[in-house]
């Protein structure tokens, strides 16, 4: 039996001290608290990686990256049973308009709707995952939306099939969330988007 979110969440989150001064005395006499300089770090359950976003630096094609990929992946299997795809999804960085393009390549561009949303794309032909330009990594909310793509990576590598487009995302939101539930964040907290407007987003529309 796999252990809770709850336990998975408290025995991996671990504060990692950066400064090299933390024991010093204050300039008053006083001690520092040791913490303000912390990251938290959490290492994905089933895996031994450990993600401390402030600390990343991450490119297109880069090492770093790919062993990111490999670590997402290797935790979606393990805690929502996705199947590993073989090989990793390219990852490209593209503008608003160029994701909104992919996202409605059947819709004819005046019939365009909730363009300002779109936070990423997978482009299921190309097996890639298009981020926002500027996109770094560096916070639990620029990673999950990484980590949702991957999802729909491994849906599509996997030859899931779904009733309709919409019910796929039920599992990448799932995934979305239970990864920011590790750094103490949520959907509602970082994306504005509640309970409800999940549903709604993952609801067939016939």
């Amino acid at each position: 039996m796999k252990p809770s979110v709850a336990a998975i969440a408290s025995c991996v989150l671990v504060a990692l001290c950066l400064s090299t001064s933390a024991a010093a005395a204050q300039s008053d006499g006083s001690e520092r608290s040791g913490f303000e300089n912390a990251v938290h770090a959490v290492i994905l359950p089933g895996t031994d990686y450990a993600i401390a976003p402030e600390t990343l630096t991450i490119e297109a094609e880069s090492d770093s990256l790919e062993e990111l990929q490999d670590a997402i992946a290797a935790w979606l299997s393990f805690e929502f049973d996705l199947p590993r795809a073989h090989g990793r999804a390219a990852i490209a960085f593209a503008p608003a308009t160029r994701m909104a393009s992919l996202r409605f390549r059947d819709v004819p561009s005046d019939r365009w709707s909730g363009t300002d949303d779109i936070l990423a794309v997978y482009d299921r032909e190309a097996r890639t995952i298009y981020l926002p330009e500027g996109w770094t990594g560096r916070t639990p909310a620029e990673l999950s939306v990484l980590v949702h793509e991957m999802v729909h990576h491994a849906q599509s590598a996997g030859g899931l099939t779904y009733e309709c487009p919409e019910a796929s995302e039920k599992a990448a939101y799932a995934a979305q969330q239970r990864f920011l539930s590790m750094f103490g964040s949520s959907l509602e907290t970082d994306f504005q988007m509640d309970g409800m407007t999940v549903l709604v987003r993952t609801r067939c529309l016939y």
